[in-house]
């Protein structure tokens, strides 16, 4: 059995696992590819639900991530704050891995890794928390009351706490080492995670990037929103690029150069961006949907003429919420088997 095969095994039987006292899968011991674009000037919406379904800029009003596809399973929030994940590991394809959360908890966030998911909830006394399920060491997450970020990719996660302290765990593709640690006394404002590296904008606007084989973008740049490509097929020795939004809103990539990414659309100025294998997209200040560079050629086209509020993107597959709150997804679907429940929409 190859490895991610049985990392998939691993993920479906901690989500259909008996839940802990709380109602959440068994934390174990031990450690995205999703790249997640959520814009920057969101604000905070009023989730009102506490069930998780576990398997498989963003405008007003919504602030956290309502939409995380991975390479092998996709998660998303609905504007009842319940958690649906799908994607190979439910029965017949449709996810049916499923746990609840304690009672009175919201989720704000998720994030999906290679054979892992994490969401931040909220505690009823106060206090946001990290909660992982699945099959890779990153499901060991650190116990903590002021999450604000969640981000993850391949078997590694990093969240950002309410002072800007960031904190990795988990283990790297390829070599299978522990997640790096981040910049000592890194104050940050916003993370972004793939399977090579993670970088974050720190407090003086700059972008900073660690792990073996990082790349961070000029030190004069100054930003408010990045997102990194993800890569599956080889973390390590793929493409490394990241595409960033300026204080100006102007996007701009950095980086190796797959599929002509570098080449951004002339005078494109966004409120969200992502960024996958050998291509990129933006959602403009107007909501259209532009992609860029070798975009996929099989499987779900690019939608055309669409409003989007949030970006999700890994490897060859990409997804998005749309303006009336739907989902939708393009590129290489064939690892997303199944579908998000039916008239299911973000907040």
């Amino acid at each position: 059995m190859s490895r991610i095969g049985a990392c998939l095994l691993a993920l479906c039987a901690a989500c259909e696992s008996s839940a802990s006292s709380d109602g959440i899968p068994p934390i174990s011991a031990g450690a995205h590819d999703s790249a997640i674009a959520v814009g920057p000037d969101g604000k905070e919406g009023q989730p009102s639900a506490n069930d998780i379904d576990a398997a498989s800029s963003v405008p007003a009003p919504w602030s956290g991530v309502a939409l995380s596809v991975g390479p092998f399973a996709s998660c998303l929030i609905d504007d009842r704050a319940l958690v649906h994940c799908f994607g190979r590991c439910g029965p017949s394809g449709q996810g049916g891995m499923r746990s609840s959360a304690p009672a009175g908890l919201k989720a704000s966030a998720v994030a999906v890794g290679r054979s892992f998911a994490c969401a931040l909830l909220t505690e009823p006394e106060g206090g946001s928390v990290v909660r992982c399920w699945g099959g890779d060491p990153a499901t060991a997450a650190p116990r903590t009351l002021d999450a604000v970020e969640i981000v993850a990719s391949g078997a590694h996660a990093c969240m950002r706490n309410a002072s800007g302290a960031v904190t990795c765990w988990g283990a790297t593709l390829g070599d299978g080492g522990s997640a790096p640690a981040p910049p000592d006394n890194l104050v940050a404002k916003q993370l972004a995670a793939s399977g090579a590296m993670d970088c974050a904008i720190a407090s003086d606007d700059a972008v900073r990037c660690w792990g073996a084989h990082a790349a961070a973008p000029p030190s004069d740049w100054k930003v408010k929103y990045i997102a990194l490509s993800s890569q599956l097929a080889d973390p390590i020795g793929g493409p490394r690029f990241g595409c960033a939004i300026m204080l100006t809103d102007d996007v701009r990539c950095w980086g190796d150069d797959p599929g002509g990414v570098q080449s951004v659309p002339s005078g494109l100025k966004a409120r969200a961006v992502g960024a996958a294998g050998a291509f990129a997209c933006a959602v403009d200040l107007g909501g259209k949907l532009v992609c860029w560079g070798n975009l996929p050629r099989f499987g779900q086209p690019v939608p055309d003429g669409v409003t989007a509020k949030q970006l999700s993107m890994t490897f060859r597959t990409a997804g998005a919420v749309l303006g009336d709150g739907s989902f939708t997804f393009w590129g290489d679907t064939s690892d997303q088997r199944g579908a998000p429940p039916s008239g299911a929409h973000a907040p």
